[in-house]
Formats: C-alpha cells, sequence, structure tokens
C-alpha cells in the first residue's frame, strides 16, 4: 500500500514538474535568442553590455512581481483573498514604476545610478540608458505574469504556463529575426523590446487561464497578514536582483570591461537554460511537500535534478559542442568564446547548491517563515558583494562573476538549512512538554 501510495505521488509530481521544467528551458533559452540578435548587431560587444546593464537594473524592479507566484500560492485560497492579493500587487507595482520613471528619465538620477554606483562607462552610458527606458517596463509585464501563474499552479494547470511560454519563444524568435534582417531597431534595444515584448505575451497568457481558476472558497486574510507575508519577500526579491548589477558594477571596473561584462552575459544566458530547471523545486516542495510523509521523495528527487543539470552542462562545456554551439548557433564574437567558455564550466557548480536552497525555501514558505528566507537572501547579497569587491579581481571576468554568485547562493543555503534546523529543535522541545 505504502509502494503504491509513493508511485502515485511521483506521477503527480513529475506531471507537475515537466512543464515547469520545460517553461523555465525555453524561458532561459529566450535570453540565448537575445544574445543571437545582439551579436549580429554592428558594435556587438557594447550592444550585449548596455543591454546587460539595463536589464540587470530593470529586473531589481521586477523581482518583487516574481514574488507574486509564491505569495499567491501561498495565501489565495478564496475569492476575498485572491482580492487582497491583487490589491497589493497593485501597490507594489505602482511604488516600483514611480521609482524607475525617475531613474529613466531625470539626467541628474540616471548619471549617479549607472555611473556612480554601476560603474558604466562614458562609452556605454548613452546606449545603457537607451536600454533600461524599455527594461523598466519589466514590473507592468512581469506582474501581470506571476500573479496569474500562482492561480495556474495552485490548480496544477502548469501546461497553461508552458503553452504562454511556447507562444512567448515564437513572438520573440521573429522579433530578432525581424530586427536582425530589417534594422527595425539597433543596438542594446533590440534585447531590450524583445524581453518585455515576450513577457508581455506571456501575461496576456496567464490572465487568458488564470482568471478562470480563482478559488470560491470561505477563507479570509486581512491586509495586515498578506503584507507581513509579501513584504520579507519583497526585500529578498530586492536582494538577489542587486546581486548582479553589484557584479556588472565590478567587472565594468576591470580592465577590458566590455568584453568581461559581454562573456558573462553570454554564458549566463547560456548555462541558465538547464539551471532554470532547478529554480522550480520549491514549487513542488510547496505542492507535494506539504505532508512531511513525501518529503524524502521531494528530496531525492531535487538531488538528481541537480545531479542531471551539472552532468549536462558540464558535457557540453567540456566538448566541442559548447564552442559549436556559441560560434554557429549564437554568433558569438570570437574575442568572447573562450571566456564564454570558462563561464559556462563555472556555473556548471550551480545546480546542486539551487536545488538544496529551494527545497528548503519550499519548507520554510509552507510554515510562512518568510523573513527567515528574506534573511537567507540577504547574506547572499552580502556574500556575493563581499567577493566582488575582494576577490573578484583576482581572477578572469567571466569566472568572477558565476563565482559571486555561486559563494552567494552557498551562503544563503547555510543559513536556511540552521533555520530549519531551528524549527526541527524548536518543535521537537515543545514536544517533551
Amino acid at each position: 500500500m505504502s509502494e503504491q501510495r509513493r508511485t502515485s505521488k511521483l506521477h503527480e509530481l513529475l506531471r507537475f514538474y515537466f512543464p515547469l521544467a520545460v517553461t523555465w528551458m525555453l524561458m532561459m533559452f529566450t535570453h540565448t535568442i537575445i544574445s543571437s540578435g545582439l551579436a549580429r548587431t554592428v558594435d556587438p560587444t557594447v550592444s550585449t553590455a548596455a543591454y546587460a546593464v539595463a536589464l540587470s537594473l530593470g529586473a531589481i524592479f521586477e523581482a518583487p512581481s516574481v514574488m507574486l507566484r509564491q505569495t499567491g500560492m501561498a495565501l489565495i485560497s478564496s475569492r476575498q483573498s485572491y482580492q487582497v492579493v491583487r490589491r497589493m500587487a497593485g501597490i507594489t507595482l505602482l511604488a516600483c514604476m514611480a521609482i524607475v520613471l525617475a531613474i529613466g528619465y531625470v539626467p541628474a538620477l540616471g548619471r549617479f545610478v549607472f555611473q556612480d554606483i554601476l560603474g558604466v562607462t562614458d562609452e556605454l552610458l548613452a546606449a545603457t540608458i537607451t536600454a533600461f527606458r524599455v527594461t523598466m517596463l519589466l514590473p507592468i509585464a512581469s506582474t501581470l505574469r506571476c500573479f496569474y501563474h500562482s492561480l495556474i499552479m495552485l490548480n496544477r494547470r502548469t501546461t497553461y504556463i508552458s503553452i504562454g511560454m511556447f507562444i512567448r519563444v515564437g513572438f520573440m524568435i521573429v522579433l530578432i529575426y525581424c530586427f536582425s534582417t530589417y534594422r527595425w531597431v539597433v543596438g542594446p534595444l533590440v534585447g531590450a523590446i524583445a524581453i518585455v515584448g515576450g513577457i508581455f505575451i506571456e501575461g496576456v497568457n496567464a490572465y487568458w487561464f488564470g482568471r478562470k481558476l480563482v478559488p470560491e472558497g470561505e477563507t479570509t486574510i486581512t491586509p495586515r497578514t498578506a503584507w507581513s507575508f509579501y513584504t520579507p519577500l519583497i526585500a529578498s526579491s530586492l536582494f538577489v536582483a542587486m546581486g548582479k548589477p553589484f557584479i556588472n558594477g565590478g567587472l565594468a571596473r576591470m580592465p577590458n570591461a566590455a568584453v568581461a561584462l559581454a562573456a558573462f552575459n553570454v554564458a549566463s544566458s547560456f548555462a541558465w537554460v538547464l539551471i532554470s530547471t532547478c529554480q522550480n523545486v520549491h514549487q513542488v516542495t510547496m505542492v507535494f511537500g506539504r505532508d512531511p510523509l513525501d518529503r524524502p521523495l521531494v528530496k531525492k528527487f531535487a538531488a538528481t535534478v541537480g545531479i542531471v543539470s551539472t552532468a549536462a552542462l558540464l558535457a557540453v562545456s567540456l566538448s566541442p559542442l559548447g564552442r559549436w554551439l556559441l560560434t554557429n548557433l549564437i554568433q558569438v564574437p570570437d574575442e568572447l568564446i573562450e571566456p564564454s567558455l570558462w563561464g559556462i564550466r563555472t556555473f556548471a557548480l550551480f545546480p546542486p547548491v539551487i536545488c538544496w536552497l529551494e527545497y528548503n525555501t519550499g519548507l520554510l514558505l509552507l510554515t510562512q517563515a518568510s523573513r527567515l528566507v528574506s534573511l537567507g537572501k540577504t547574506v547572499n547579497l552580502l556574500a556575493t558583494i563581499a567577493f566582488v569587491l575582494t576577490l573578484a579581481p583576482l581572477v578572469p571576468g567571466a569566472i568572477a562573476a558565476p563565482l559571486a554568485q555561486l559563494i552567494g547562493f552557498a551562503s544563503e543555503g547555510l543559513v536556511l538549512q540552521f533555520g530549519l534546523s531551528l524549527q526541527r529543535h524548536r518543535l521537537m522541545q515543545r514536544s517533551h512538554y
């Protein structure tokens, strides 16, 4: 009977997970499509570097929107709670858009952020600001997408999410082809318009399916309860998103900064196609780890995903296939091939670490310990910045950047593991009384 139950759970887990895994791989593949489009611009190195900085800053203000997935999955159980979370999402979006509009269109503030904080050179400044005026729309697109994704996941209809991603990929391929062939736009705008347009398309699809899946339960939550859960997640998402601009800022201060920035962007977009399969693990834990008896199965599943992803990255980056893909498929300039390959090899260390912390994140969110999750993200950011400021200049840029991120993820994982151990210890103490 126990074996029959386990098989059934595994079947349900795989049916939930595989559409999400395909979705995330396709999402990361869209970044490779963008790298391919940027490689075909007149000055691909400058275009790629400017786009990378603009996207990393735009991602900071998109980050609170991404947390709506977890927030909706944890809090929405009735039409009343749906309305509370939706209003909260709207307030957050308005605040983010007010800030990005100021950065994008107040010249003094824009120069301060891009040059003084992020270290963008005069050569890249104009192109970076132009691209940011498009990527600053990411919060709008991502709020629409992630809020309705939470409803779709609650109902285990993950195939709907995959449909939206297939539409997004097709749209972006056509758009990049038109930009490269007909030169409708040039420079970093090729990437900025493609990424924002693709996420908007995906968001419309999520709204179309998700609006029909609002729960009809009778549970209620107060705005205060919702904000107390969501606010730490906003903070944690901002900390994670801020890591990449700090890394870009460190790379921008290195010799041959444009090459270092561009190689990191190429390696990152390439490697995360495979690493992305690990990012669904916390969602699997939240859905299938509610029963403690099922958690060993979820843990083994997470470990398997991490090992397979690492093996795939090493197989590609250490074989001629990796060089062929970068040269012929993405058409990366020759000066970026070798540093990009070294970056991908370093990224191969990510999957086991990410699966470990994602599994623990899911367990903590099930207990609504979002403050502990936020603490982990804070430590992640601090460890990343510490590496960038102290050790990054001692290694090549394409290796330094992923190493900084890896150290950040490992530090976060240790914090979450320690937090879970404390929770178990307190439960054991209570059971003795």
